[in-house]
Parts: C-alpha cells; structure tokens; sequence
C-alpha cells in the first residue's frame, strides 16, 4: 500500500473530501509502516535461522491488515451505484447472482498498479462463469482515471467514487482494499494489499460453484 506523493489529486473538492483523503493517506502510511516493519522482521528472522524462502510466510501479516475490515465478512456487501470513467451507471445491486470482486484503488498507488492487470486477467477469465469486477476509484476525477485505465488496457469498469461516500460505507483503511461478494450479495473474504493469482484462482472459483439465487 502506498501514499499519495506532494498534493492529493482530487483535494480540492472541498472540505470534506481533504479530510478524507488525508485519512486515507495517513491510514495508508501506516500499513506501509507496518508491513515494511513486518517484512523486515520477517527477513531478519529467516536469516538468523536458515530459513528464508519458507516457514513463515504472510498469513500473519495478512491477518493483521485484514483484521479491521474483518467484521463485514458474512455482513451484506453496502450497495451502490457509480459512474464508470465514460460515464455510463453501474450498480452493484444490479449484478446479483454473479460473483463480484469490489477493489478500492487510486491513480497514486504503485501497489494498486501492480495488481490491476491480474485483476483484468481474472475478470476475462471467469467472466462466462458470472463473475465481475468493480475497481472503485477514490477521489480522482474521470479523465485521470480514462487515461490510466488506457494506459495499463484495462476492461474492468473503473469506477468513479467523487466524493469517497463508497469508499467510507465499506470502512477501507488503505489502498488497494478488496471485498469479495457472492452471488446473494453477502461479503465472503477482505483483502488489504495486493491480490494475487493464488489468492483469486483459489477464492473466486469455489464461490462461483455456488448456485445463482432462484
């Protein structure tokens, strides 16, 4: 997870979103703290017992940055409805019966960079088995988000969240953030940090086998 460098883009839209933004930035900082105070304990340990390239592993480090977004697991996924980058509506009360992935990201973040076309790679890939997904942007405005979804050549709908009002309903504590819901619209996983092809070709597939609702 990263924060944004010098001036927020979108911290002009008024107060209430500079003091969102800010609190995304500082909630940001602090899991990148965290994790590079993680790691590099990590790292020590492994070399001081011989056993770097194994043992440990992240699931604990995954487990602390997931721990606060933990409660909504099993809750009913905050619906909404955003604009995507062109402008068209998107809502997602709209796609259930299918399993969707809504991803929080930014332009500013390297970590959401990275993962972004993994996310484009699952979402083709199991897109004839009723899966989706939302990357909701916070608080950039369309064109900047346009251009960097031309740029990587994504075909996720980017969404535009202006105001962060999704981005406060879901609780995200840094970027890039993921909740993964299934076909009946309840909250199943939360993932802060980086997806990865593991993690979605383990998680998504044992959610789609599940039945679309009668």
């Amino acid at each position: 997870m990263q924060a944004p460098p010098g001036r927020p883009a979108g911290a002009g839209r008024g107060d209430h979103a500079v003091a969102l933004l800010l609190r995304l930035w500082s909630a940001t900082a602090l899991v990148v703290v965290l994790l590079a105070a993680l790691v590099t304990s990590y790292y020590a340990w492994a070399r001081l017992t011989g056993t770097a390239g194994g043992g440990l592993g992240f699931s604990a480090l995954d487990a602390i940055l997931a721990a606060r977004a933990d409660r909504f697991v099993a809750q009913p996924a905050p619906t909404f409805t955003l604009r995507d980058a062109e402008g068209e509506f998107v809502s997602l009360e709209d796609l259930r019966g299918r399993v969707v992935l809504v991803n929080f990201w930014a332009t500013w973040c390297e970590p959401c960079r990275a993962e972004m076309p993994e996310l484009d790679r699952a979402a083709r890939a199991y897109h004839d088995a009723g899966f989706r997904v939302l990357a909701v942007n916070v608080l950039e405005d369309a064109a900047a988000i346009q251009k960097y979804g031309a740029q990587l050549d994504l075909g996720i709908p980017l969404l535009v969240d202006p105001r962060g009002e999704v981005y406060e309903a879901y609780n995200v504590q840094g970027l890039p953030a993921s909740f993964l819901v299934d076909r009946e619209g309840v909250i199943r996983d939360v993932r802060l940090g980086v997806l990865t092809p593991a993690y979605l070709d383990s998680k998504v597939p044992r959610l789609l086998e599940t039945a679309p609702p009668g």
